[in-house]
């Protein structure tokens, strides 16, 4: 099982940035290589991811579903990845929390089950891409 657990700090209050952790527009540009990202229902989300990291490059379906949520500071949710080399089936927290100084940190930790190619990979090359993306999007 991978896991991944990090944190960013952002220039904005949590209450400003509640609203887009859930909104498909903004997500779509935080996410490298989104090209697609709806809503298709109140707690679901579809879209089509574009990876180009040589071993596992391709275009990948996304399913994401909110498993809970307290604005505006905690949000879980539960994912499928499935593309031409594997899937990533897992979990994601996130927690806002306001500093003194009107900024949010995120905290964010997520654990995923990998299966096919993307499986056979070593897990620390593919926990080095998973943060390495997840900095990007941040």
């Amino acid at each position: 099982m991978l896991t991944v657990s990090g944190h960013h700090t952002l220039p904005a209050t949590p209450e400003r940035i509640w609203p887009r952790i859930l909104d498909p527009d903004s997500l779509a540009i935080l996410i490298p290589g989104c090209q697609q990202l709806e809503q298709t229902g109140p707690d679901d989300y579809q879209g089509t991811l574009r990876v180009g990291l040589a071993a596992v490059g391709g275009t990948y379906r996304t399913h994401v579903h909110i498993t809970e949520r307290r604005p505006p500071e905690y949000c879980a949710f539960t994912g499928t990845i499935e593309g031409p080399t594997g899937t990533i089936q897992g979990h994601v927290q996130l927690t806002l929390t306001p500093t003194p100084d009107g900024h949010t940190e995120l905290a964010y930790r997520g654990e995923a089950i990998i299966a096919g190619a993307l499986g056979s990979l070593a897990g620390r090359l593919v926990e080095s891409a998973a943060r390495t993306l997840l900095q990007q999007g941040l």
